[in-house]
């Protein structure tokens, strides 16, 4: 069971962000309450000149992590753009699964149907999708990235899914909206090309000049390179994603925590929670 999947993520020590505490809390939450997928191998990932410290390295081998470093994306990217990146590291199993550094598994219930689904790409839907790039107002902009990187729309492609054709819901309306993957979590099949795809796309469509591609360019690569790639797709309810500053109390029913920089206001809440530990 623990050599089906392997979870990608990242541990980079920046000048503008130290990921290392966030990358250990993440760590020990997957070895704490990921269930029967407790052991799964883990990757961090980190680019060159944020690498992080020796201890810290230490302490992930401990865990039974892999520490790589790879080149990032180029071509004038942001550094959001580097976890494109880690998930073309090789791994061994049938799926691979990055995670957001500042997430932390909550429910190994749940967790565990997320990584029993035969899917080849599973992933959460965008917070607000009906303002953020889902909308109807967002239609026009979507068939350019279609057509600029001569990928099919997922309408034509999918027969089967959510709603209808390329229907997703909206997390706070529960509207219908376009099909669009939040970056977050991403789970998919290996050896089927998604992550070259994702490199291909996300370069072609940061400089292709469309309307509002440069700032999310992360995520509508991945939801374009998706389509291109999967054969079954599913987008996961709003509790693998689980922002604190959005759902605060609702947070702790959670199967995945997205945390946001927050763990003071979290630990003041939780108080002695045993499903959660930061000073790792």
């Amino acid at each position: 069971m623990k050599n089906e999947v392997t979870i990608i993520s990242a541990c980079e020590h920046r000048e503008d962000k130290d990921f290392e505490p966030m990358a250990k809390s993440l760590v020990h939450s997957i070895r704490t309450n990921g269930g029967k997928y407790k052991d799964v191998p883990i990757v961090m990932w980190h680019s060159p000149g944020a690498a992080p410290s020796e201890d810290t390295k230490g302490w992930l081998g401990n865990a039974g992590c892999t520490v790589v470093k790879g080149e990032p994306l180029g071509n004038g990217c942001e550094v959001i753009g580097n976890k494109i990146i880690a998930t073309s590291t090789p791994v061994s199993t049938e799926y691979a699964m990055w995670m957001d550094t500042d997430m932390y598994v909550m429910n190994a219930e749940n967790f565990e149907v997320l990584l029993d689904k035969q899917v080849d790409i599973a992933a959460v839907g965008p917070e607000r999708a009906i303002q953020r790039w889902a909308g109807p107002d967002h239609e026009h902009i979507w068939k350019q990235f279609y057509e600029y990187v001569g990928v099919t729309p997922p309408k034509e492609k999918f027969k089967e899914g959510m709603g209808e054709g390329d229907t997703f819901k909206d997390y706070i309306s529960g509207k219908p909206c376009t099909f669009y993957f939040n970056s977050a979590l991403v789970f998919f099949r290996t050896g089927r090309g998604f992550p070259e795809a994702w490199i291909d796309i996300a370069k072609k469509i940061r400089n292709s000049g469309i309307e509002q591609c440069r700032h999310n360019f992360t995520q509508t690569a991945l939801t374009v390179a998706a389509v291109k790639t999967a054969d079954t797709y599913e987008q996961l309810p709003s509790t693998y994603n689980a922002y604190w500053a959005m759902y605060r109390e609702k947070s702790f029913d959670a199967s995945i925590l997205h945390y946001q920089s927050n763990e003071g206001q979290i630990r003041a809440a939780m108080g002695d929670d045993p499903r959660l530990k930061w000073n790792v």
